[in-house]
């Protein structure tokens, strides 16, 4: 929805609550589980994941060239007029 909302501009006036429900805004670069851990790079080595490597923000050298950092830079949430972000760094 992030990557979505810069095509979104023109609609940006009728924008009213934005709700997001356990969507990994950190990534789950917090994660202390070995097993999750281990899990994690398996399936990611067996499939290739994209989704996986961007989650993991190991898709940049450096934190600014992840590209969940670079969906935090863009335009789109600050045109809602409520905004409600629901996680836990356990989920």
């Amino acid at each position: 929805m992030r990557a979505a909302l810069p095509g979104l501009e023109k609609l940006k006036d009728k924008f009213h609550g934005f709700v997001s429900l356990c969507s990994p805004h950190l990534g789950y670069m917090y994660k202390t589980s070995k097993l999750f851990s281990t899990g994690m790079w398996l399936i990611n080595k067996w499939k290739k994941s994209t989704a996986i490597t961007q989650l993991r923000m190991a898709d940049g050298r450096t934190l600014e060239e992840c590209q969940l950092y670079k969906l935090s830079q863009l335009e789109g949430l600050g045109w809602f007029k409520h905004m409600m972000l629901v996680s836990s760094y356990q989920d």
